[in-house]
């Protein structure tokens, strides 16, 4: 082999066991604590983002604020005991009770079903559905809201970007 051949031969492994190592770290990685990812007990939690929906119910359309409290009972029920939250500059205070569903991943999903919204008639049967990702082993979680549902169908474009945290207290 000669020199030239060696060292394009040489580079070419190469490349290859660096390609090999790189996707070998694309992979998830498993949940990093011991225990298993739950939601139990108080957690403080912090929402902000843009509200931005349609006519009639872009009254209130802007920036948005949420914080509180709320207590997981670590079978899939949520319950709030103190939410005040900001939209466009309208104050409410609210509460609201939740369920959830946490993967063995470290993932989760929170179902809210008729949270109050002061952009909606009251009584407007409405679903919003978050997604989180807990970290500090499940002392914290990242949450954004994913998923808008009036009068039982499925808002495809949900008009707002809202994300938050959970710290447990």
């Amino acid at each position: 082999m000669t020199p030239k051949h060696f060292r394009t031969a040489f580079f070419m492994a190469t490349a290859m066991l660096f390609v090999q190592a790189s996707s070998q770290l694309a992979k998830a990685d498993q949940y990093p604590c011991n225990l298993t990812p739950n939601l139990v007990g108080p957690y403080a939690f912090q929402f902000n983002g843009n509200i931005l929906l349609p006519p009639p119910f872009d009254k209130y359309n802007g920036p948005f604020f949420r914080n509180g409290r709320v207590v997981a009972d670590g079978n899939g029920n949520l319950q709030t005991t103190t939410v005040v939250a900001n939209y466009a500059g309208t104050v409410a205070r609210e509460t609201f009770a939740a369920t959830y569903v946490v993967r063995a991943d470290g993932t989760f999903t929170i179902t809210i079903q008729n949270l109050p919204v002061p952009a909606f008639p009251p009584g407007t049967p409405n679903t919003f559905t978050f997604d989180g990702v807990f970290f500090n082993c499940s002392n914290s979680a990242k949450v954004v809201l994913s998923g808008v549902s009036l009068f039982g169908m499925p808002q495809l474009n949900i008009g707002s970007v809202i994300s938050g945290e959970f710290i447990r207290q």
